[in-house]
């Protein structure tokens, strides 16, 4: 399978240490599917550190393998999904066995839809009880054909060969 990861800049070597902490499936690299959201990540990535263009790195990989490592994937918005982004996201978040997150990387490989951008406001509203475990679904899912790939791991990046990479204006 071919994946794209979207930047404000260009790199050789993937570096874990340098992937955000408390995003969707935890601190990791991400990749898509979808060329075109990978376009948009390097121009919207860009856009917010003030550069004039981004880059977008073309990954092989092959997704037979996935079965060798500790790989979840969520085929489609559900609750399980959006608990696990909601404990991703949470900075305070503590209760590591008892609840599905990924702070620990636990997982090498995490694949599924993208959380729309209104997320934080979301989660303080579930937090406080004025939503339920539906509405959160609902409130998260990103209305955009959208996916993503993260990788955890060292042995989860090992998977992905760089082909190529390109700049893209914003």
């Amino acid at each position: 399978m071919i994946l794209y990861h979207g930047s404000y800049l260009h790199f050789e070597k993937i570096d874990l240490s340098k992937g955000r902490k408390f995003k969707d499936f935890g601190q990791g690299f991400y990749t898509t599917k979808l060329e075109k959201q990978a376009i948009n990540w390097a121009k919207n990535m860009s856009a917010r550190f003030g550069t004039t263009s981004g880059f977008v790195s073309v990954y092989e990989c092959d997704e037979n393998s996935f079965k060798n490592f500790k790989y979840l994937k969520f085929d489609e918005p559900t609750e399980e999904w959006a608990y696990f982004i909601m404990n991703n996201r949470n900075d305070a978040f503590i209760d590591f066995e008892k609840h599905i997150n990924n702070h620990k990387n636990q997982f090498d490989i995490v694949e599924g839809p993208v959380a729309n951008d209104n997320i934080a406001v979301v989660l303080d509203q579930f937090m406080m009880n004025m939503k339920s475990g539906t509405a959160l679904v609902e409130a998260l899912e990103y209305k955009n054909l959208n996916h993503q790939i993260s990788f955890h791991t060292e042995k989860g990046i090992s998977l992905l060969n760089k082909v190529r990479h390109y700049e893209t204006k914003r």
